[in-house]
């Protein structure tokens, strides 16, 4: 019976501890924090309710100061689409970052840098995906569909500074989508699945 009584209060410990974390990683996200706030809050949470995806994250080798590049890996994703990455594409990302209080100076924007020149693993990408996806989980549904929206709002801003532009964005008549627009496509529907 003390077992019982024991395995009950532990049960209940932890998930007192769950709801503390998911309270200070939404709290985060509700104030409009820096990034790099974010990435703490959402590192503390995945410490302790899916230690798999933390350890997938620190498998990608970033120094912890380059995981606010993460949670823009998507729009990283959309420029390098057609296989190279345009100036303009470049420049958009970056501008979204520094929008996003990531300062030029910083780790994560080196590492932003890095991967507009380098194309990351596809890993790196859908460890993103999976990272954003276990941020927005804690938002009430309105407020985490509003997320995505933005991030997809980002993602057609880097998408249409390709050559194509605007046009290449919308399909008209028969006309086969450009790569950008599918990846668009394809990473609304991961942020999207189980919302």
């Amino acid at each position: 019976m003390s077992n019982r009584l024991f395995g009950e209060r532990e049960k209940a410990m932890e998930e007192a501890y769950f709801r503390q974390e998911d309270a200070k990683l939404l709290e985060e996200l509700r104030q409009n924090a820096k990034l790099d706030e974010i990435a703490v809050a959402l590192r503390d949470k995945l410490h302790v309710q899916n230690p798999e995806l933390l350890r997938q994250v620190r498998s990608l080798g970033l120094p912890a100061e380059a995981a606010p590049a993460l949670f823009l890996a998507p729009l990283v994703q959309v420029a390098w689409a057609s296989g190279k990455v345009s100036s303009k594409q470049r420049g958009a990302v970056l501008r979204l970052a520094r929008a996003r209080e990531i300062d030029e100076g910083s780790t994560a924007y080196a590492q932003l840098s890095e991967w507009l020149t380098n194309r990351p693993p596809d890993e790196v990408f859908r460890i993103a995906i999976e990272v954003l996806r276990s941020g927005f989980a804690v938002l009430p549904v309105i407020e985490r569909q509003e997320r995505i929206e933005r991030v997809i709002d980002a993602c057609n801003t880097v998408a249409m500074q390709s050559t194509g532009g605007v046009d290449q964005l919308v399909s008209l008549g028969n006309r086969v989508e450009n790569q950008e627009t599918l990846m668009v496509q394809k990473i609304a529907a991961a942020l999207r699945k189980h919302v």
